[in-house]
């Protein structure tokens, strides 16, 4: 039977459109390769705005996003037959109450593409219970099927490697994010390196759930 996620899709967006929108704004990282940031601000929110306890992980992720061609999309490298990750080869995730949440997934077609990858990957909403994980990448076999492992001491580096700006930020995702159907709050991003700029929703549309 399939399980009822933790969040509703609007809800999951509408985080997923904060995230991306700020990011955007702010012109300071590459949005499509910015999982932790991803991770952290979608886990802050989760605490501050629904009284979720979410915690963020990084390590190995495989999803498989195509069944008839077989395709799966990897985070890590293989090592002597063995999926690893390092500083370099991860992903970050969300994880509570049981749940992987990746609010970055709408756009890893994206990242792929750049990549040199030219998969047809559609924007999706991905949570996951992780009593449902595959054991290793040979197990998963069928679209929607995934594979994650934990990597706590990376997870602790990325997270004691975050700067000033990035706090500053994600305050401004936390501040500017209100629960569906509740208009989001209106307010601007300061930048030291031009004019304020008021913020706007400008994320791709989920277009469906893995």
């Amino acid at each position: 039977m399939k399980r009822r996620t933790l969040l509703p899709l609007s809800d999951y967006q509408r985080i997923y459109q904060v995230i991306y929108s700020v990011l955007e704004a702010s012109g300071i990282a590459v949005t499509h390769r910015a999982c932790i940031f991803f991770a952290l601000v979608g886990a802050n929110i989760l605490r501050t705005h629904h009284a979720l306890s979410a915690t963020i992980s990084a390590g190995c992720m495989a999803l498989m996003v195509d069944e008839q061609q077989a395709n799966v999309v990897v985070y890590g490298r293989d090592e002597n037959g063995i999926f690893v990750n390092n500083e370099t080869a991860f992903h970050a995730w969300v994880e509570c109450d049981g749940w992987l949440i990746d609010f970055m997934a709408p756009i890893m077609g994206v990242a792929l593409r750049q990549d040199g990858i030219d998969w047809p990957v559609p924007r999706r909403m991905l949570q996951k219970h992780l009593d449902d994980r595959k054991n290793s990448l040979g197990e998963i076999q069928q679209v929607g099927e995934f594979f994650v492992n934990h990597d706590h001491a990376l997870t602790e580096s990325l997270i004691d490697g975050q700067g000033v700006q990035f706090l500053d930020l994600m305050n401004a995702c936390v501040t500017w994010y209100r629960r569906p159907p509740k208009p989001l709050r209106e307010i601007a991003l300061a930048d030291s390196h031009g004019p304020t700029k008021k913020l706007t929703l400008r994320a791709p549309s989920i277009d469906g759930v893995w």
